[in-house]
């Protein structure tokens, strides 16, 4: 994939990308800021990549993989427990729920926490997200029974 054809996939998903990234991240700049590392890894791929319609699936799990450590990996902005967080104002208990859900999700390998993410935050029906993935529906909902029946054993 040349940069002339690097170009028009930018200017084709990247608005695709953007929303992603402000779905997962809730924030603009940080949003912005992902889909630019997003094609800042397409560039160091170009020499693997197609620009077909195979490289919207790559591009989510770019995107997704991103945010997701991206959320897992910024600091706490002080050291109060979840359980303190969750006794305070709403803004304050989402972030605490949102990360309880990374840190379960950190227990499962990559494609059931894409699955699941594809599902839970995105809404998207078992058949897309085995479209978006390149998986049968059939995988696609063994895994979001199995992340279901140990997000439960987990959290009890």
């Amino acid at each position: 994939m040349d940069r002339d054809e690097i170009s028009q996939l930018y200017r084709r998903l990247g608005p695709l990308i953007y929303r992603r990234c402000l779905r997962l991240l809730r924030d603009s700049d940080n949003a912005r800021d992902a889909t630019q590392e997003v094609f800042v890894r397409v560039l160091r791929h170009s020499g693997t990549l197609k620009a077909d319609r195979e490289c919207l699936p790559w591009l989510y799990r770019v995107a997704t993989n991103y945010c997701l450590n991206w959320i897992r990996d910024r600091k706490p902005k002080d050291d109060r427990r979840p359980e303190e967080l969750l006794r305070q104002g709403s803004g304050e208990r989402r972030l605490a729920a949102r990360q309880q859900v990374i840190s379960l999700l950190d227990k499962f390998d990559e494609k059931t926490r894409q699955v699941a993410v594809y599902s839970l935050l995105d809404g998207m029906t078992q058949a897309e997200i085995a479209s978006v993935m390149g998986l049968s529906r059939k995988t696609v909902g063994k895994k979001l029974s199995r992340f279901s029946e140990r997000a439960k054993e987990l959290m009890s």
